[in-house]
C-alpha cells in the first residue's frame, strides 16, 4: 500500500498543473495595446457620467497592468525578445532601382523584451495611481468623462510606442501620444492661464516631434527600410551613404527624443503647465513620457551611434549640460511644482548622458544603467507632484515663501514629498557607480548634476514642512487640513515603487535582467562616493532651511525675479527686432497685395481697351500712320539732325 501510494503521488506530481507564462505572449502582448484602445472607444461612445468614465478608465488600466505583469513574467523564461508582425500597408511605387525602394510598406511589429516589459509595468503603475488620486482630488475638474477617455488614449499610444519596432509605426503612436498629452495638459479650457500655458505644450514638443520625423525620413531616404531590427545590420554595408547623412540623422533623432524627455532647454512644456494643468494630467505626462522617451532612446542608440565619435561626444556634452542647468534653474524661484519638474529633468538628462556615453566609450553594457535611473525616478516625480499639489491646494498658495508648518498640519502629504524627494536625489547614484568613474571629467560634471538635483528635490520638502505658515490661512489654521484619506496612499505607493527601483539599480542582477547581459558588481567605494554626493546636497539644504528658511527663500525669490527680468528683456528684444518687424512686413505685404492686384487689373483693362480699339480701326490707314511715325523717329535719331 505504501508503494502504491508513493507511485500514485509521483504520478500526481508528474501530471500536476504546470503553467508556462511564456506561452501567453502571443495573445498577451497584442492585448496590452488593444485593451486601452477598447477602453477609450467605450468611454468615447457610450459613457456619459464622471463615475462611469472613471471606472472604465481604471478598469482598462488595471487590466493592462495585469497583462503587462504577465508579459514581464513570461519574459523571465525567455532569453530573446518576443516579436509578432502584422502586415498593414504595402504599396508598389517603382519597378526599377534598388529593391528596398520599389515599394513602401508599413508593418505593425510588436516587439517586447525584458526592458520593454518592465517599462510597461512602471508606466501603467504611474497611470493607475494618478487615476485613483484624481478620482478623489479631481472631482471639481471640468469635463470628467473627456479627461478619463484621454487617459485611456494616452495609455494606448504609449504602450504602442514602447512595443513598436517599425519606425513609421513608432512615430504614429508617438504623435498620437503627443496630441493626447496636449489635450490633457490644456484640459481646463475655461481657464485663461491654462490656455496660455497650453500653447507651449503644443508648439515646443511639436518641433521636437518634427525633428524625430525628419530623422526617420533621412534614414528611410538612404536605406529604404523602417524596421529597426533590419536597419541596424545594413547601416555600414549600404553604398552611397556618407557621414553627413549619419550625423544629420543622429542629431535629429536625439533632439526628437530629448524634447519629450524634457531635457533643458526643451523642458518648458512641462514647467509651464505644472501649475495650470490638472495635477494628475501633469503627473502622468511627466512619468509616462520619461519612461517612453528613455526606452526609445536606448532602442535608437544603435542608429544614433552610427555617426562619428565627435557627434556622440557633443551629444554627451549637451546631455551633461542639461543635467546641470535644469536643477540649477530649480534654485531660481519658489514654485514647488516647477522645482520638482526641473529636478527630475536633471535626472533624466543624467540617464540620457549615460546611455549616449556608453556607446561613445564602446561600453554598451553600461547603457542600461541610464535607463534604470530614469525608470526609478518616474514614479517618484509623479508622487512628488501629486503630494505637492494637495498641499498647495490646502494652503491656497504656490509660493514656498508663504508655505510652512506642513509637518504638523499635513504630515502625511509632507512625508510623501520627503520620500519622493529622497528617491529623486539618490536615483542616479547606482547608475553612476556602475557606469562612470568619479575621477573623470565626465564624472565630475555628473557629480555636480547629482548635487544640484539633491538640493532642488529636497528643498521642496523643507519649504513646505518647516517654518511658520505665512499665508492668510494662518489666521484660520484649522482650515489647513490634510487631503482626503482615500487619496493619501497613492503618492506613498508611487514613492515606494520608485525607491524599490532605485535600490534595484544598485544590484548587477537587475541590470542583467533588463538587457540580458552580464554586469560586474561595482565597488562599494563607488556606491559610497556617489551616495555621499547626494547626501551632501540633502544635508546642506536641511541646514540652510532649518537655520534660516526665510533667508534661503528670499535668495531663491531674488534669483527668480532676476531670471524673470532677464527673460523679459530677452522676450522684449525678440519681439522688437524679430516678431514686430515680421508682423509689420506681413501687414504691409497683406495691404500691398490687394492694391497691386487692383493696379494690375486696371492696367489689364486699359490694355484690353487699347487692343479692342486697335482691332476695330481700319488696317491700312493704321499701318500707314505707324510707318510714318517710325520713319519720323528714325530720322530724328539719325546723326546730325538734332545737333
Amino acid at each position: 500500500m505504501a508503494a502504491s501510494g508513493a507511485a500514485s503521488g509521483a504520478r500526481g506530481a508528474a501530471g500536476g498543473f504546470r503553467f508556462d507564462p511564456s506561452t501567453t505572449l502571443g495573445w498577451a502582448v497584442p492585448l496590452v495595446v488593444l485593451v486601452p484602445l477598447l477602453s477609450f472607444v467605450l468611454a468615447a461612445t457610450s459613457v456619459r457620467t464622471r463615475r462611469s468614465a472613471a471606472n472604465m478608465a481604471m478598469f482598462g488600466a488595471i487590466v493592462t497592468f495585469g497583462l503587462s505583469v504577465l508579459v514581464a513574467w513570461g519574459m523571465t523564461r525567455r532569453s530573446t525578445s518576443f516579436q509578432a508582425s502584422y502586415s498593414y500597408m504595402n504599396v508598389p511605387v517603382a519597378f526599377t532601382g534598388a529593391v528596398n525602394f520599389q515599394s513602401f510598406g508599413i508593418d505593425i511589429i510588436l516587439r517586447v523584451d525584458r526592458l520593454t516589459s518592465v517599462a510597461l509595468v512602471v508606466m501603467e503603475l504611474c497611470v493607475i495611481a494618478a487615476l485613483a488620486w484624481h478620482r478623489v482630488m479631481g472631482r471639481t475638474e471640468p469635463g470628467g468623462p473627456r479627461f478619463y477617455a484621454l487617459v485611456s488614449a494616452l495609455l494606448f499610444a504609449a504602450a504602442g510606442t514602447l512595443v513598436s519596432d517599425d519606425l513609421a509605426e513608432l512615430f504614429a503612436f508617438w504623435g498620437l501620444a503627443g496630441g493626447v498629452t496636449y489635450l490633457m495638459l490644456a484640459h481646463r479650457w475655461t481657464s485663461i492661464d491654462a490656455s496660455r500655458s497650453g500653447r507651449i505644450a503644443l508648439a515646443l514638443p511639436f518641433l521636437s516631434d518634427v525633428s524625430l520625423l525628419c530623422g526617420i525620413g533621412v534614414l528611410y531616404s538612404h536605406y529604404g527600410v523602417q524596421n529597426i531590427s533590419r536597419l541596424v545590420p545594413i547601416l555600414h554595408s549600404t553604398q552611397g551613404v556618407g557621414i553627413r547623412s549619419w550625423v544629420a540623422a543622429s542629431i535629429l533623432l536625439f533632439v526628437g527624443v530629448a524634447g519629450r524627455l524634457a531635457l533643458w532647454p526643451l523642458h518648458a512644456w512641462l514647467t509651464s503647465t505644472a501649475r495650470t494643468a490638472p495635477p494628475a494630467a501633469s503627473a502622468m505626462a511627466q512619468s509616462v513620457w520619461s519612461v517612453v522617451a528613455i526606452v526609445i532612446l536606448y532602442r535608437l542608440m544603435p542608429l544614433i551611434a552610427v555617426s562619428n565619435t565627435q557627434t556622440l561626444r557633443y551629444l554627451v556634452y549637451g546631455s551633461a549640460a542639461a543635467a546641470i542647468a535644469a536643477p540649477f534653474l530649480a534654485l531660481f524661484g519658489n514654485e514647488p511644482r516647477r522645482v520638482t519638474v526641473l529636478a527630475a529633468s536633471g535626472v533624466a538628462a543624467v540617464g540620457a548622458a549615460l546611455v549616449v556615453h556608453a556607446y561613445e566609450a564602446s561600453s554598451i553594457t553600461f547603457a542600461v544603467a541610464g535607463v534604470a535611473c530614469v525608470l526609478a525616478v518616474a514614479p517618484a516625480r509623479a508622487a512628488a507632484l501629486l503630494a505637492t499639489s494637495a498641499i498647495a491646494a490646502a494652503m491656497r498658495t504656490d509660493d514656498m515663501a508663504e508655505m510652512g508648518d506642513g509637518w504638523r498640519r499635513v504630515r502625511a502629504s509632507a512625508i510623501a514629498v520627503l520620500v519622493s524627494g529622497l528617491v529623486i536625489a539618490f536615483s542616479a547614484a547606482g547608475a553612476l557607480a556602475f557606469a562612470v568613474s568619479s575621477r573623470s571629467r565626465f564624472g565630475l560634471a555628473l557629480g555636480e548634476a547629482v548635487l544640484l538635483v539633491s538640493v532642488a528635490a529636497i528643498r521642496v520638502f523643507f519649504g513646505i514642512a518647516v517654518g511658520p505658515l505665512r499665508r492668510r490661512r494662518a489666521f484660520e489654521p484649522d482650515r489647513v487640513r490634510e487631503a482626503p484619506v482615500a487619496s493619501l496612499s497613492w503618492p506613498y505607493w508611487l514613492a515606494l515603487a520608485g525607491a524599490a527601483l532605485a535600490v534595484a539599480s544598485f544590484v548587477p542582477t537587475w541590470m542583467g535582467y533588463l538587457d540580458g547581459q552580464k554586469h560586474s558588481a561595482a565597488s562599494v567605494a563607488a556606491f559610497v562616493v556617489w551616495a555621499m554626493v547626494a547626501a551632501v546636497g540633502v544635508g546642506v539644504t536641511a541646514v540652510a532651511y532649518v537655520s534660516n528658511k526665510d533667508g534661503a527663500l528670499r535668495a531663491s525669490a531674488g534669483l527668480g525675479t532676476w531670471l524673470d527680468r532677464l527673460v523679459g528683456v530677452g522676450a522684449a528684444a525678440l519681439s522688437r527686432f524679430i516678431f514686430e518687424p515680421i508682423g509689420t512686413i506681413t501687414e504691409r505685404v497683406d495691404d500691398w497685395i490687394p492694391a497691386g492686384d487692383g493696379q494690375l487689373a486696371r492696367a489689364a483693362a486699359v490694355s484690353g481697351r487699347l487692343a479692342l480699339t486697335a482691332a476695330r480701326a481700319p488696317a491700312v490707314p493704321l499701318l500707314l500712320v505707324l510707318a510714318a511715325l517710325l520713319a519720323l523717329a528714325v530720322g530724328l535719331a539719325a546723326p546730325g539732325v538734332l545737333r
